[in-house]
């Protein structure tokens, strides 16, 4: 009861802060700002050729001395804009007081901000809190970036010493044209266990990820793209993220990590719904997608190509056509049955697919941890029963309230008929077998307070005529 109970509780303070999404509740926010910019001039004459605005700067300052009190309204604005050379605008948001090396800080920006014209954004770090001095080291020079299901991101830095501030610097475009970049608050979490996603973990049984990261490596002649990353994430499955490509020949790797809101279970599995983009045609994009598992940084399990995780049918359906298409991959290996992780990759490996690629290659529609598929055995039945119980049996012992699993059974490995649901393993009771033949079954788990199922587990009944019993000779 209390595995359910705590992440209802969560739920339910994040709907009272009008959030989707909660940060640390002891997290810190910046609450003072500077703001500038630079614009180029004609030289002697000193004519401008480009500008930059800050709309409203004070938007994403807290409240009060603590900094505890996070901004809830609609963010600032900074817009950058050049006819020739380059334009610059900053905002530079200070913390109440020093913050101690180490200490991940993320600055919540609209998703516009990852599809600038060129130019780019930058976060700087600097001991004070108006960006005088040196800058702070960081421990990565590129932020990281995570999208959310609601359509925000959050860039990430560590500074490796002690700071105070953290300066978001905008540039514009080198050609004609207009930057622009929302920025809602900036915070960091002084006890926050995970660095690697703006929201604490919390108890996860159902396993959504609540941010996801994407990443390109190894591209040649070509340009690349995941469009709307957080659709992936947001539970609906018709909308996805569309990994695109632009170029005469694109090789390389496009990578998109989907981190959990907590360690799963041990033995836990991963449910992917996607499709082959339109780019493709009659190609197997499976085997070109690898996904591994994580614990931290440290790859844990085999990594598998989505391919090798399909039926026949399914992978008909993914050469011929763009449907959607379900896998199931539990992080494991052959020494390791009992592996947890928080987080996993979808790496698509460009060069394998041996074409070129210019539009659309694979969509990505929903990444969700399940449990893993029960196991049950094949039964054999006589026809003058009719009637035989089904077990199935889940192959993580280890999980609290294990015996509030729904098993589920169907007549079909997808979508069918609905036979019965259980609570617990209670035997399913397989009727009108009266006629010599083998009937198939299909059975998933669930976990208490879920709503997604494991992959089905197929069972086998093969019904038989009954042995004659040979007649008893009578001796005098």
């Amino acid at each position: 009861m209390r595995r359910l109970l705590y992440p209802l509780i969560f739920i339910f303070l994040c709907i009272l802060n009008l959030v989707g999404y909660c940060q640390p509740n002891d997290a810190v926010y910046a609450n003072s700002q500077t703001n500038g910019g630079t614009f180029p001039e004609i030289p002697i004459t000193h004519i401008p050729t480009g500008s930059f605005i800050i709309t409203n700067p004070a938007n994403a300052v807290a409240s009060g001395s603590t900094g505890q009190t996070k901004p809830v309204n609609a963010g600032t604005r900074l817009s950058v804009s050049s006819t020739a050379g380059v334009a610059t605008a900053w905002l530079q948001m200070a913390f109440p007081s020093d913050v101690a090396a180490n200490k991940t800080v993320y600055v919540k920006v609209g998703t516009g901000a990852i599809a600038l014209l060129g130019g780019g954004i930058s976060l700087q770090v600097y001991a004070t809190a108006t960006g005088t001095g040196s800058t702070v080291n960081l421990e990565n020079s590129t932020p990281v970036t995570y999208y959310t299901a609601d359509g925000n991101a959050y860039m990430a830095i560590k500074p490796t010493g002690a700071f105070r501030s953290v300066r978001i610097l905008l540039t514009s475009p080198l050609a004609l044209g207009t930057n622009n970049l929302d920025v809602f608050y900036v915070f960091y979490g002084p006890n926050q266990s995970n660095d690697t996603n703006p929201f604490p973990f919390n108890i996860a049984d159902c396993g959504l990820p609540n941010v996801t990261a994407t990443a390109f490596s190894g591209l040649t002649l070509g340009s690349v793209t995941i469009a709307n990353p957080g659709n992936a994430i947001d539970t609906d499955v018709i909308t996805g993220s569309a990994y695109n490509t632009a170029g005469v020949s694109v090789s390389g790797h496009i990578i998109q990590t989907f981190y959990f809101n907590g360690n799963s279970n041990s033995g836990d599995a991963v449910r992917v719904i996607f499709s082959k983009g339109s780019a493709l045609v009659n190609i197997d994009v499976g085997k070109a997608v690898k996904i591994q598992g994580y614990n931290g940084s440290n790859a844990v399990g085999i990594s598998r190509p989505l391919s090798s995780l399909l039926d026949v049918d399914l992978l008909g359906l993914l050469t011929s056509g763009s449907t959607a298409v379900t896998s199931y991959f539990a992080p494991k290996d052959i020494s390791n049955s009992s592996v947890v992780f928080d987080r996993v990759t979808l790496d698509f490996d460009l060069g394998l697919l041996g074409v070129s690629l210019n539009g659309n290659g694979l969509n990505v529609f929903d990444v969700r941890r399940v449990p893993d598929a029960p196991t049950a055995s094949d039964v054999m039945a006589c026809t003058n029963v009719g009637t035989i119980n089904l077990a199935a049996t889940t192959v993580q012992s280890n999980i609290a309230n294990i015996g509030d699993f729904t098993y589920t059974w169907y007549n079909a490995v997808r979508q069918g008929t609905l036979l019965g649901a259980l609570v617990g393993q209670i035997p399913f009771l397989a009727t009108d077998l009266t006629t010599v033949a083998k009937k198939e079954y299909y059975v998933d788990i669930t976990k208490s307070g879920c709503t997604v199922p494991s992959g089905r587990t197929r069972v086998t009944v093969n019904t038989i005529n009954p042995p004659i019993v040979p007649p008893i000779a009578l001796v005098p």
